[in-house]
């Protein structure tokens, strides 16, 4: 027998059965957590209508504020020495248009990585843009701007700050582009609510049925009102998907928007 083999094998057995172990006391202890973080009366209503809790940020105490977005306007000729392979024409100050030389192969297996790509090769700030859909009935890409990484979405859910427009081979021909400068309200800065307490707002109104299990929490920024078409007010908003459905928690004032 090669013992120099079996010791081996016996040490790298050991070692995955201590990661396998050491990630079953983690995942136990982060439910248990969150049932200890409950209080009792919540606990017990949530039992009684079969809703279960299952993310891992349940409680957690963020800072946030409103912001404010004015659409930047874009200089053409600036864009057009600085971005490659394409073909690009300003809109009316505020909306890039762009045609690719050549269209851009995506790979439907992973769109969110392709996205990223596409956008940091080709795209102004793309780096500050994340995927949000891919509407296949149309053959079209919709982004959103992000501030501090979160996406700054709205109600519209077709209302997008890009939109990549594919051909029949799934390849981006051309896209649209518009960019928010972002100014964050200091002086309103407060602690939010956290996504347990939204959760608790969305029972306390009847919006959750039974059965029900609550599977994301995200935290983003959402506008109702739009004093004018290049000026907006964005406040931080949880976004709870309960089962299939969601809804969208003003995490300021606990007001609730659903958008099933």
């Amino acid at each position: 027998m090669d013992w120099s083999k079996t010791k081996t094998i016996f040490i790298v057995t050991f070692l995955l059965l201590n990661a396998f172990l050491g990630y079953q006391l983690y995942d136990k202890t982060s439910h248990d957590n969150i049932n200890v973080l409950i209080s009792p009366a919540l606990q017990e209503r949530l039992e009684e209508n079969d809703i279960k809790i299952d993310i891992s940020n349940a409680e957690d105490i963020l800072t946030g504020a409103p912001i404010t977005g004015r659409l930047a306007t874009f200089d053409e000729e600036y864009l057009r020495d600085n971005l490659l392979r394409q073909e690009v024409k300003v809109v009316e100050n505020t909306m890039i248009h762009s045609e690719m030389d050549r269209p851009y192969k995506m790979v439907d297996s992973n769109i969110p990585a392709n996205v990223n790509a596409f956008l940091g090769q080709y795209v102004y700030l793309g780096e500050e843009y994340e995927f949000a859909d891919y509407n296949e009935e149309e053959n079209y890409i919709g982004l959103y701007q992000t501030y501090k990484g979160r996406k700054i979405d709205q109600y519209e859910r077709s209302d997008y700050h890009i939109i990549l427009n594919l051909n029949d081979d799934f390849h981006v021909e051309s896209y649209t582009q518009k960019y928010m400068e972002i100014t964050e309200q200091e002086n309103r800065q407060q602690d939010l609510l956290s996504p347990l307490k939204a959760v608790e707002r969305l029972l306390n109104q009847q919006y959750l049925a039974t059965n029900t299990v609550i599977k994301q929490a995200q935290l983003g920024y959402y506008s109702l009102i739009q004093p004018d078409e290049s000026f907006q007010v964005f406040v931080p908003v949880w976004r709870i998907q309960a089962n299939e459905d969601y809804f969208y928690v003003d995490a300021l004032n606990g007001e609730i928007q659903s958008m099933n």
